[in-house]
């Protein structure tokens, strides 16, 4: 119902965002990743939201990016995930590190979320890990600093799947390395074996 409201902060509270648009405050439940973000009283800015009709009443829920509500979106489309667990799991993970934890398998990472538990986060990677998309995964990560060129990221990427290691691993070893801007793929796939062995 709506994609997003544009308008000034009234008020940031531990949960939500209170938001002016034309004189009528809209109150948003927002991840608290999100909320710690803003800086402050009206200040202009765009929330992405998702508008929630239950039979215990009505919410909106906003979200500083589309990524974050895209992810939101996914999670509550898991059995036992209703839109306060996701809010709890984007207010611990990053969408970026939510992404590398359903790819990865890193049921302790989204377990770490306050009401979710080791099983819930179990069918989170279970029914959503076909649905991130794994290189975009890696290139967002890879992309994010001074970072090596995106064909040998790829090609690295590429090379580890085909030597037989999961994508789960990859993710992993690219997560935790340090690539300078000028490295080719073959020196990627070095330094990321080393890791691996």
């Amino acid at each position: 119902m709506y994609a997003y409201i544009e308008g000034t902060i009234d008020e940031i509270t531990e949960t939500q965002l209170i938001l002016d648009h034309d004189g009528i405050g809209y109150e948003l439940l927002m991840p608290q990743s999100d909320l710690s973000r803003l800086t402050g009283h009206r200040e202009r800015m765009r929330i992405y939201t998702y508008y929630q009709v239950s039979e215990n009443g009505v919410a909106l829920y906003g979200f500083l990016t589309k990524e974050s509500k895209e992810l939101f979106l996914l999670l509550v489309t898991v059995n036992g995930v209703g839109p306060k667990a996701a809010i709890a799991i984007l207010g611990t993970l990053s969408a970026e590190d939510l992404r590398f934890a359903i790819i990865g398998e890193d049921v302790k990472a989204i377990s770490a979320a306050p009401g979710v538990g080791p099983k819930t986060a179990k069918r989170i990677i279970l029914d959503l890990k076909d649905k991130i998309d794994f290189v975009e995964a890696v290139e967002s990560h890879l992309d994010s600093g001074a970072q090596a060129d995106a064909s040998a990221k790829n090609d690295a990427m590429a090379a580890l799947v085909a030597l037989g290691y999961s994508s789960s691993d990859a993710v992993r070893v690219f997560a935790d390395m340090e690539i300078a801007e000028d490295m080719q793929a073959d020196e990627l796939i070095r330094a990321a074996l080393r890791k691996l062995s």
